[in-house]
């Protein structure tokens, strides 16, 4: 009985006599993910096995990490929150459990967000009602093919991320699972928003902390991200670039024991004062339920989304809101711009509530022309709403499909949404699971074609012609950047129009004469009073303000090429080319 232990024996029993896990122990259970993005500061979350401290290296160089964010203390779920970052920058990370490289190659990074009101493109990925299945993994492999790697700044959900009671299990196995198979998650700031089924296994209220939805995500409650504070994580918004985002909770109760389509509630004022508090041009706003429908659910029936469309679209309307996109009807549908509809789809009027007379499609097809926003004609505009509740789940649509709101209509097949914003154009595209494009729109803010414009330069100068437009280009010189040079010798006409053929812009160009002169005498009178010589550009070169005749000293002077001769004699003034020849 009086064996000796052996060292290694008494070092285990000491280390777990301490409490403390060998530091070969933990092991990543949940890869990290990126939330909370701004400017300066992003936040990194991942989940280990056993208790260890918090560890994250991060550097602009992915070959040495030379910062590090750590939180002391013994947990499985890490939530690191990392600032003093250079805005529009790109930062590669690592994960460090008991001093031990985790996890981290050079497929891990991210980007900051850009400056506020930065006009630099940037991408966003939405995904809707991701119902666990071929057909979910299908949609992700899809989207996957038509990014070709590129690198996508935002990535958005609308609701019922998950449909298995909505447990952290099910988050685990069907969100977090599905999603870290490739670039996303890990390079990606996701903004989720909450659905009903979301809710499934709890009660119906808004920031439940025992609720897996509020525990898995870290959201921009307090404004971090931009916005206006909400102090509730159910609904938020944040800026990127020059835009806002907004995501509302269009199922539960708040604190006040309301939901947003009960008419005056907690949410629906501080959706308002966000609105009001917004600065930037593009305003796009995301949530669950759709406001117009005919898919697996008709707006026209079910009275939750009955009561949004009439609670919610005036404010849309009212507040010059550019997009809204929904799910929980599991078809893709996607309206012209819409305004000023509240009831039933019996009750549109597309002379009224459609505010454009294009599909926006922007490809060529027949009557495709993009939208044409106007931020200060707030009437001309209307709200485009997408329904994109097909990130998993399909259905059979409802009686009255497609609504007739709707540009375009898509049952029965998985999908996602796309869309890019670049200064004051944004182009949108559904994609479906082959990663083929099915849908698409294009809106352009603030843009009208130019009425003629005419310009005088004088000969032998260049001009710098420019389209007004952000896109793509065809000028009548056969070029096709946005700006051209030209140096006509005579009066002159430039087009430039989009390969569309949607617009155009026409440039007329005026020559001046060499000084304006019509015609110069061949003659030469050597005698003057004065004497000034210009090339035909119409600088001047010399200048001989005394009386004088002209010499072989004076041409000699100047280099071999033609110019122009203004004498005065007796207060005559005479024009004369002269060649001067290199021989």
């Amino acid at each position: 009985m009086n064996q000796r232990l052996s060292p290694l024996i008494l070092i285990l029993f000491s280390i777990f006599g301490l409490g403390i896990q060998p530091i070969w122990a933990q092991k990543i259970t949940r890869n990290p993910y990126l939330q909370e993005l701004s400017p300066r500061a992003i936040t990194i979350r991942y989940r280990t096995d056993l208790p260890t401290s918090s560890h994250v290296q991060y550097s602009i160089n992915p070959k040495s990490f030379t910062q590090s964010k750590i939180k002391l203390g013994q947990q499985t779920e890490h939530i690191l929150r990392i600032d003093s970052l250079e805005p529009n920058s790109t930062y590669y990370y690592r994960i460090i459990t008991g001093n031990n490289l985790s996890l981290g190659d050079s497929t891990y990074f991210f980007k900051t967000a850009p400056k506020p009101g930065s006009k630099d493109k940037f991408s966003v990925w939405c995904i809707g009602d991701m119902y666990p299945g071929i057909t979910q993994t299908n949609v992700y492999e899809g989207f996957k093919k038509f990014a070709k790697g590129n690198y996508t700044n935002l990535f958005l959900t609308v609701g019922d991320n998950v449909y298995g009671g909505g447990t952290d299990a099910d988050f685990q196995t069907n969100f977090f699972n599905v999603y870290e198979k490739g670039p996303l998650l890990k390079q990606s700031p996701l903004f989720p928003s909450i659905g009903n089924h979301d809710y499934d296994a709890y009660s119906k209220n808004q920031d439940n902390p025992n609720m897996a939805y509020f525990q898995n995500f870290s959201l921009p409650t307090n404004g971090q991200s931009g916005g206006l504070a909400s102090s509730s994580e159910a609904y938020y918004s944040f800026d990127y670039g020059n835009a806002h985002f907004i995501c509302l909770d269009s199922y539960a109760w708040g604190r006040d024991n309301m939901r947003i389509f009960d008419g005056p509630s907690e949410q629906l004022t501080w959706l308002k004062n966000d609105l009001k508090a917004n600065k930037h041009p593009w305003v796009i706003v995301y949530f669950h339920y759709p406001p117009y429908t005919k898919g697996t659910y008709d707006s026209d029936i079910v009275p939750e989304l009955t009561k949004l469309r009439e609670i919610l679209t005036p404010v849309f309307d009212e507040f010059n809101v550019d997009m809204v996109i929904s799910g929980h009807s599991h078809v893709f549908e996607r309206s012209r711009p819409l305004n000023g509809l509240k009831g039933p789809s019996s009750e549109f009027n597309k002379k009224i509530n459609w505010t454009q007379n294009t599909s926006g499609k922007y490809d060529k097809s027949e009557n495709s022309c993009p939208f044409l926003f106007q931020t200060n004609h707030k009437d001309k505009n209307g709200v485009i709403y997408v329904v994109n509740g097909v990130g998993g789940a399909t259905g059979n649509p409802r009686a009255g499909y497609p609504h007739p709101v709707m540009e375009y209509s898509l049952a029965g097949k998985g999908g996602s949404f796309y869309f890019e914003i670049e200064n004051k154009r944004m182009d949108a595209k559904f994609i479906d699971e082959e990663g083929k494009v099915l849908d698409q729109f294009t809106v352009m803010k603030d843009f009208k074609p130019r009425d003629p414009i005419s310009q005088t330069i004088n000969y032998l100068d260049k001009i710098e012609l420019s389209a007004s437009w952000q896109g793509d280009y065809q000028w009548s010189t056969g070029e096709k950047l946005g700006s051209v040079k030209v140096s006509p010798t005579e009066k002159s006409s430039f087009t430039v129009s989009d390969p569309q053929g949607c617009f155009q812009e026409k440039f007329t160009v005026d020559v001046n004469p060499p000084l304006s002169i019509q015609q110069a005498n061949e003659e030469i009178n050597d005698a003057f009073d004065s004497l000034q010589i210009y090339n035909l550009q119409g600088q001047k070169i010399k200048d001989y303000p005394e009386a004088g005749r002209l010499s072989q000293r004076i041409t000699q002077e100047l280099n071999p090429g033609k110019y122009l001769f203004l004498l005065e004699k007796n207060g005559i003034q005479k024009v004369l080319k002269i060649a001067i020849s290199p021989y």
